[in-house]
């Protein structure tokens, strides 16, 4: 399988791995932009994003999470189809009011393990790298 690379986009003056991903829901394919995050367990996007996308989350699952200053946000975690450049698996991903950060999180969960990903400063270029 060809690997899949996305330029860096620039951000607020700076370049950063923030990448065009798609979500499937009700046989429509939506393009979203996520920052690619090493460091994040999970994938998180803001609550408008699945207003936008149509999401029922009234079955999703509630969690509490971690983020960058010690803090807990409420997240509602759903199942939805992913693609990431060609190649489309499932992902849990949580939905927060209390994001805050500007950008959408893609995390290590449901997609690390279906991809090796490496991440370019130098060349600002994120690739991901599918597992056969």
């Amino acid at each position: 399988m060809r690997s899949i690379k996305f330029d860096y986009s620039y951000y607020k003056g700076t370049h950063v791995p923030i990448i065009p991903i798609e979500i499937k829901q009700k046989n429509t394919w939506f393009r979203l932009w996520a920052f690619v995050d090493s460091g994040a367990t999970y994938s998180l996007f803001s609550i408008e994003e699945a207003h936008t996308l149509g999401l029922d989350l009234h079955d999703a699952h509630k969690r509490y999470i971690v983020v960058g200053d010690g803090s807990f946000i409420p997240a509602l975690f759903v199942k939805i189809k992913m693609r990431i450049g060609y190649i489309e698996h499932n992902v849990e991903v949580g939905f927060s009011d209390k994001l805050g950060i500007g950008f959408n999180l893609l995390g290590r969960k449901d997609v690390f393990e279906q991809f090796k990903v490496c991440l370019s400063d130098k060349e600002k270029v994120v690739s991901f790298h599918p597992y056969t």
